[in-house]
């Protein structure tokens, strides 16, 4: 047994679980990043009415899509990095799916989404209140302020959906980054150094 083998252990851990940090993070950024553009051609009813629904089906495949493969490939590429120094193999084990943390996360977002609106709400109408009303600017400002909220409001569920599935879980349900985490941890906790 080599004298300092522990150690070699842990900055392995340590390197891993920020390169974890790093890709994941960075995969959340850009998928919130490329979710921009199609929320905002989300209509009324995904806005308003089926924002649920409107990540159930358009949002949360393609987050799983991403992230799941990228997680996979960080501990593939730590346990290649673990086979010189220690006796333990990690092994990439998929998060399940739990059925009932779309629902979940929708209900803990609604707080946090209305009150972003009524931010907004805040903003707009102040902002109303300096506009001058002659030529038709503030004819347009009602239909615009509603787009606006219910495009706030479904942006902010959307946006804290993509970081609680990818970076941190809401009530004690793992992300992606804290099921990597995990499983980087516990096999530092049982390699054995070479």
């Amino acid at each position: 047994m080599r004298l300092f083998g522990r150690g070699e252990i842990r900055r392995w851990r340590d390197l891993h679980v920020a390169m974890a940090r790093a890709v994941l993070q960075q995969a959340a950024a850009d998928l919130v990043e490329s979710f921009d553009a199609e929320l905002s051609e989300a209509d009324w009813r995904d806005g308003l009415i089926e924002q649920t629904r409107f990540v159930a089906v358009r949002i949360a495949p393609v987050v799983r899509q991403v992230a799941e493969p990228l997680a996979r490939r960080v501990v593939e590429e730590a346990d290649r990095a673990l086979q010189p120094i220690a006796y333990h193999h990690l092994q990439w084990q998929p998060l399940p799916v739990d059925a009932n943390l779309m629902r979940d996360m929708m209900e803990e977002l609604g707080d946090w989404a209305a009150a972003g609106g009524a931010a907004l709400t805040g903003l707009v109408r102040g902002a109303a209140t300096g506009l001058p009303i002659a030529g038709g600017l503030g004819r347009g400002l009602p239909r615009d302020w509603m787009r606006l909220r219910a495009e706030a409001r479904l942006r902010a569920k959307v946006h804290g959906y993509v970081y609680a599935t990818v970076v941190q879980g809401p009530k004690g349900r793992r992300s992606q980054l804290e099921h990597v985490i995990d499983l980087l941890q516990d096999a530092a906790r049982h390699a054995q150094p070479l």
